[in-house]
């Protein structure tokens, strides 16, 4: 219920704050495969159970050698043409061996010598430095196979184009950490590493929950003028599911006062967090506020931010359970971006990590201009020239609450500080790109 805590009418960062130091339960923790968890959320850090490569090998074909006679070779070569003798008088070094990738057999290069190594192969023993194939020249001499610098005024370095023990990862460097959602280049992490199983959070269960007479289904028809089609539902389910939880789609409710507190209370003891869209704000039948202040406590009502302002958030406590549940506008503009802002922090939270955000600078295409104090997340198109990300609203619709169509792709939302005024073409802006934060 509303009372003397509940904040009502708060600046963005106070809700945020409340946010992210509100006690929150964590979700239980399960083992599965590796390759099934993509999207998963990581319930402990995994680290490297060696070190990676385990022994010198080679980056690249070519030659393993000594530095100090590579060094020598090219000095021979150098004093070679300044003699005006040809490169066939200068000695080389011998090759000795082929060192094919995946062989067992271990080499001790020989002095003045090379080894034919492969991308991959160990390097011999006493050899520190390669020479790239395309480098070096081959000739035979006295029955022999023996290499030369192609160039002798080429710059050599020890150790080049050789991957040192531990180049890769070293054994128990932290190549996952915790509250890693789970990417394709995690998986391949996870394969490197010889991760079997891992421990990941469970999947929060979220209710989401339509309410309006306005709504009908995808598929549905009707003549009604002032219908509205059911996209906050399959909108916010594909969000949750993007950053790796299951969605509960409640059927669609009309604006019936027991329905939606029947469907409600399911929703409260099956989920970890609902989501209501629709029946915050002040009409006669919007009952979803008054409900929500009769079954749980709301923590805060409304804040000053555009869109989302009758944005609310609240907590069900029983013996077992804690529901966390927030109640966004129905505009679908505004569902979502409340949606990213409030709930995907406490989702977040749940498996023990933060909410991140990608935040930058951008320059203003036009003269932005300003009718409201609050702080607004304003949806603008973003494109790079010239190596800058550069920000444009002419394509937006300036009805952004209710035009799903705004955030389509190279979308992003400018941020608009509180009390802030008229931009003028040019001006430096922060942008936070949200379309990244999903992956």
């Amino acid at each position: 219920m509303i009372d003397s805590q509940t904040r009502q009418m708060i600046s963005y960062s106070e809700a945020l704050e409340i946010l992210n130091t509100i006690e929150v339960k964590a979700l239980p923790t399960e083992k599965i495969v590796f390759n099934q968890s993509l999207g998963r959320i990581l319930a402990r850090d995994i680290r490297a159970k060696h070190n990676v490569p385990p022994v010198p090998t080679s980056a690249m074909d070519g030659f393993a050698v000594r530095f100090d006679d590579v060094l020598a070779l090219q000095k021979a070569q150098q004093q070679a043409q300044e003699k005006g003798e040809s490169a066939g008088q200068s000695d080389g070094l011998k090759i000795q061996a082929r060192n094919q990738a995946g062989s067992e057999e271990l080499y001790t290069l020989e002095s003045t010598s090379a080894i034919r190594t492969y991308t991959g192969s160990r390097m011999p023993l006493d050899s520190d430095t390669l020479l790239l194939v395309e480098d070096i020249e081959e000739f035979e001499k006295d029955n022999a196979r023996y290499i030369r610098l192609k160039d002798a005024g080429q710059i050599l370095k020890r150790a080049q184009w050789v991957r040192q023990v531990g180049d890769n990862y070293k054994k128990d460097e932290i190549l996952i950490p915790k509250g890693t959602r789970i990417s394709p280049f995690e998986i391949g992490i996870l394969a490197d590493n010889n991760e079997v199983f891992i421990e990941v959070f469970a999947r929060a269960r979220v209710g989401i929950l339509s309410i309006g007479d306005e709504i009908i289904e995808v598929g549905e028809e009707s003549d009604r003028t002032n219908a509205l089609r059911s996209v906050n539902n399959h909108l916010l389910g594909a969000l949750v599911e993007t950053l790796g939880h299951t969605s509960v789609l409640f059927p669609k409710v009309g604006d019936d006062k027991e329905a939606i507190r029947a469907f409600y209370k399911s929703a409260l003891e099956q989920c970890d967090v609902l989501v209501t869209t629709g029946g915050m704000s002040v009409g006669d039948f919007d009952f979803t506020k008054e409900i929500m202040k009769q079954e749980c406590k709301i923590v805060f009502k409304g804040v000053r931010l555009k869109p989302g302002k009758p944005v609310a958030y609240g907590i069900y406590h029983n013996a077992q359970k804690q529901t966390h549940i927030f109640g966004l506008p129905g505009y679908p503009n505004s569902c979502a971006a409340t949606f990213l802002l409030f709930a995907r922090v406490i989702l977040a939270r749940l498996c023990e990590t933060s909410a991140p955000e990608l935040i930058l600078n951008a320059t203003l295409l036009e003269d932005l201009k300003r009718t409201d104090s609050r702080m607004e997340f304003r949806a603008c198109e973003v494109k790079v020239e010239s190596g800058a990300l550069q920000v444009s609203c002419a394509s937006k619709k300036s009805l952004q609450s209710s035009m799903i169509n705004n955030l389509g792709a190279h979308t992003a939302f400018i941020i608009l500080e509180e009390n802030g005024g008229d931009l003028p073409k040019g001006a430096s802006v922060k942008v936070l790109l949200f379309r990244d934060i999903l992956g």
